[in-house]
């Protein structure tokens, strides 16, 4: 496989996140001026200090989402070159995956907000976990391939290794933010058979996809082939899409899920594009 076809096969990926960190970009405006209006209310009826200090958190945390669309914008950028010109400076795609790496670091405050606020509920501290796990899985990795890029004495296998752990540590991120996103704000009701399937789905679908892309790419993190398993981790990506397809049909039949769909990356649905497009091709040789 080409170059030139590795990028084409991941690029209805990059563009739907591009698309979708744009639509959350446009929404922050609006959406901090309300937060205003919400602040102004509550610093009236409530503690001034953690009023304040939730303000403060929500604004932190659109910022970050500024930084990420900046990292999206950098990712198209890269892999629109790549694409085209088989050849793209890889300072773009440090950047990209910097911005990606900090953003979840802007969610830090919100954390401390939905974890210490004296009005705490069952339902921050779930929320909190989500996000806290988040950072645990993606921001490390991210930080880490970003030096490992940056790094002139960094040969290929360093960087492909790293691009592994960021690649499986994002899918568990994905996988955690969903899963405890079903159980603080999704309906579970076991008697109700779509509920169920939106529970299981939730549950297992896409940490299948991480546990299938740790096997398929843990030659490449201990460094022991440059080979790897292009099926398997196409299968992976197809399981990610999979959730995806699975709750926009739930969303269909149950408001609720509808409520919450922006808080979905529904943008990994494009990850069945490029499963089906790597599971045709057996292995994939790096070097």
């Amino acid at each position: 496989m080409s170059v030139r076809a590795e990028a084409k096969s991941i690029l209805p990926v990059v563009v739907s996140f591009y698309v979708f960190q744009l639509f959350i970009f446009l929404k922050s405006f609006p959406a901090e001026y309300n937060l205003y209006i919400r602040y102004v209310t509550r610093i009236q009826t409530s503690d001034p200090f953690w009023a304040s200090f939730w303000f403060s958190s929500e604004l932190i945390g659109e910022m970050g989402l500024i930084l990420r669309f900046a990292g999206a914008c950098f990712a198209l950028f890269f892999v629109l070159v790549l694409a085209t010109k088989r050849e793209a400076t890889l300072s773009n795609l440090s950047r990209a995956i910097v911005l990606e790496g900090i953003y979840y670091l802007f969610n830090l405050p919100f954390i401390i907000s939905l974890f210490a606020r004296p009005n705490t509920s069952i339902i921050n501290i779930e929320a909190g976990l989500s996000y806290a796990l988040q950072i645990v899985f993606v921001a490390p990795a991210f930080l880490v391939l970003y030096f490992t890029i940056r790094n002139r004495s960094s040969t290929g296998l360093d960087m492909y290794k790293w691009g592994a752990v960021a690649l499986i540590g994002f899918t568990f991120g994905l996988w955690v933010k969903h899963f405890l996103l079903n159980l603080y704000a999704l309906p579970i009701d076991f008697a109700d058979p779509v509920l169920s399937v939106g529970l299981i789905n939730s549950a297992f679908t896409m940490l299948f996809a991480g546990l299938i892309l740790v096997i398929a790419l843990l030659p490449i993190i201990r460094k022991e082939s440059g080979e790897f398993s292009s099926r398997l981790i196409g299968i992976g990506l197809l399981l990610v899409g999979t959730y995806v397809l699975i709750y926009l049909l739930i969303s269909l039949v149950n408001q609720i899920y509808l409520n919450f769909l922006t808080l979905t990356d529904v943008w990994a649905i494009a990850y069945l594009v490029a499963g089906i497009g790597l599971i045709r091709k057996r292995t994939i040789t790096i070097h």
